[in-house]
């Protein structure tokens, strides 16, 4: 029988179990689906006889990448408190990175003949159908075991302000994370929710110490504003001689962060108020995706690119590529590539200006171009080149930066991540001659809740809004 602190207990163990889970799965699928499609499907390589050995090589390949990769997506951090959706979603790109991976590989090896395209096929969803089905059956087995008083935290919240009614609304609603609310420390508060209200109130710190010992609590959390320092520190001094956890929830609820998260820079913790999601080992994954993502798309659109070359020198005098400074990642500028859509001589009249829908200096070729957005096509040699991202802000010329920068708020924020060929600004229409507020809106937005997910997304996005928009000149 399994004791009520086995799971908190062990938490890395079944961690550990995990990962073998999720690698033997990546095994067993190959070598399954490979007798599976030998015995049944359309083609036969050695019958049913045995696995080849350049498809075993394959599959341990394609274990050592999950096994490096997964990691990477956070698969095996702490999903309490996370929807199902958002976990499958995060293991879902990571097995399609190991698939594109062996794709690219494969590619460049010219060994794709040598592989029946359905056992690949037949591994890839088998696999992610089982991964998927891991996970469903890992959340059922642990809610079923929390549903019965196993794995749960039981919690003491200081504060009854309205910090701490919005930390305990957030717990209430993940109910996944397994934390129940023992008791508040602080005075009633008629501004509390009704259902906080039934509590267990606690007002003395010598009583919550004598709570936190008898009613086996496992987390203090401190969710009291800055003026509160003396409550804070007697809190703190009271639990001092207890093993029990104590967390402090920082009074920052109150700021519009971008994205913000807590480190230790030389033993001391620092909250991160200005800093990008993609960043550490995210943003490995991120240049991974454009590296792979950005050849795939250049050996596809290359024949387009040709055509439109062709086009551009047949349609006026000069060269087919039009290159621009612009500022991107952390203020460096850098030259960005176009297909040319005016003629060379075009600004020495007006000088830099917007392009708006009254805008006739485009040549006629040129306004089909920028139209269809297949202008910004060169601008994959950027991202190979490492100074652009597929994803992300769209850079703007330096002179426009100095113009906008102290106008609009949080506008300098964009340069914390690459700048990119399309982004969340450019699919919702916010390109052109749009209002800057609400394209750094969605800039700030995308650069704080980045996720490969949310590329693909936006990647799917650009093919159906982004590349034909009213908006385009």
């Amino acid at each position: 029988m399994i004791k009520r602190g086995f799971l908190k207990g062990h938490a890395n163990v079944l961690n550990f179990i995990l990962r073998v889970i999720d690698l033997s799965i990546v095994l067993i699928c190959g070598v399954l689906s490979y007798y599976f499609s030998a015995a049944y499907g359309t083609y036969t390589v050695l019958g049913v006889q045995g696995l080849p050995g350049h498809y075993l090589d394959v599959i341990l390949v394609a274990v050592i990448l999950a096994g490096l990769i997964f990691p990477l997506f956070t698969t095996y951090r702490v999903w309490r408190g996370s929807s199902t959706l958002s976990e499958i979603k995060h293991l879902t790109m990571a097995w399609l990175l190991v698939g594109l991976l062996l794709a690219g590989a494969a590619f460049v090896t010219k060994s794709g003949a040598d592989y029946s395209r359905s056992w690949m096929g037949l591994w890839f969803v088998a696999t992610w159908a089982s991964l998927v089905s891991s996970r469903v059956i890992l959340r059922i087995v642990l809610s079923w075991l929390r549903s019965n008083g196993f794995n749960h935290r039981h919690i003491v919240i200081v504060g009854t302000g309205e910090q701490a009614a919005v930390v305990a609304d957030r717990l209430r609603r993940s109910t996944w994370f397994g934390l129940e609310i023992s008791a508040l420390f602080g005075p009633r508060s008629d501004k509390l929710p009704s259902w906080l209200k039934s509590k267990k109130f606690i007002s003395d710190v010598t009583e919550l110490r004598e709570h936190v010992d008898e009613a086996d609590v496992d987390q203090v959390w401190i969710s009291l504003p800055h003026s509160e320092e003396k409550t804070i520190r007697e809190v703190i001094t009271a639990l001092d001689g207890s093993s029990t956890e104590i967390r402090y929830v920082p009074d920052i609820f109150e700021y519009q962060l971008m994205h913000h998260s807590l480190s230790e820079i030389a033993g001391v913790p620092v909250v991160n108020i200005s800093y990008s999601a993609i960043d550490g080992m995210n943003q490995v994954v991120k240049t991974i995706e454009d590296y792979v993502l950005a050849l795939l798309l250049l050996i596809l659109a290359s024949p387009v690119m040709l055509f439109i070359a062709v086009g551009v020198r047949l349609s006026s005098p000069g060269p087919v590529l039009y290159r621009q400074s612009r500022m991107g990642w952390n203020e460096q500028v850098f030259t960005m590539f176009k297909f040319r859509s005016m003629p060379i001589d075009a600004e020495n009249k007006t000088g830099p200006v917007w392009s708006n829908e009254t805008d006739k200096r485009a040549t006629k070729f040129g306004s089909f171009l920028r139209k269809t957005s297949l202008d910004e096509l060169p601008q994959l040699f950027n991202v190979l080149k490492g100074e652009m991202s597929l994803i992300g802000p769209r850079p703007e010329r330096p002179m426009f930066v100095e113009k906008y920068k102290d106008e609009i708020p949080h506008y300098m924020k964009k340069h914390l991540v690459k700048a990119g060929v399309t982004g969340w600004a450019q699919v919702h229409g916010w390109r052109g001659n749009t209002c800057l507020h609400t394209r750094i809106e969605h800039d700030l937005f995308y650069i704080e809740n980045w996720s490969l997910w949310l590329d693909m997304k936006i990647i799917i996005m650009t093919v159906f809004r982004g590349l034909i928009h009213k908006n385009a000149y």
